[in-house]
């Protein structure tokens, strides 16, 4: 019974490793894409690094994406690596301000 057990607590457990998840990847190519729709890149054609999408920092539960606008402002996306659900905040270095600016699911944008 014991053999039994423990080779049906292995296969779910690779089951559960294969699940549907999103990579780096796919939360960078979610958020990029989202951006390239939502905001003005015109501002940037002569200069490309003005504007960008980028991968930041990556805890066990998210992956943090970093949008950069011509302005000098930051739009930091949190993705749930299990569910595809980010959270937005914008940051304004020169003035010091942050702010929730609203979620959105990245699987709507891959």
């Amino acid at each position: 019974m014991s053999k039994i057990l423990k080779a049906s607590i292995i296969i779910l457990l690779l089951l559960c490793s294969c699940s549907s998840g999103i990579t780096a990847e796919k939360a960078l190519e979610g958020v990029n894409n989202y951006c390239h729709q939502n905001y003005d890149w015109s501002a940037a054609e002569g200069n490309p690094e003005m504007m960008y999408v980028a991968m930041g920092e990556e805890t066990e539960a998210e992956y943090q994406v970093i949008f950069r606008s011509y302005t000098g402002a930051f739009v930091y996306f949190y993705v749930d690596k299990k569910s595809g659900a980010a959270r937005m905040v914008e940051y304004v270095p020169g003035l010091e301000i942050r702010n929730e600016a609203g979620t959105i699911n990245i699987k709507e944008y891959l």
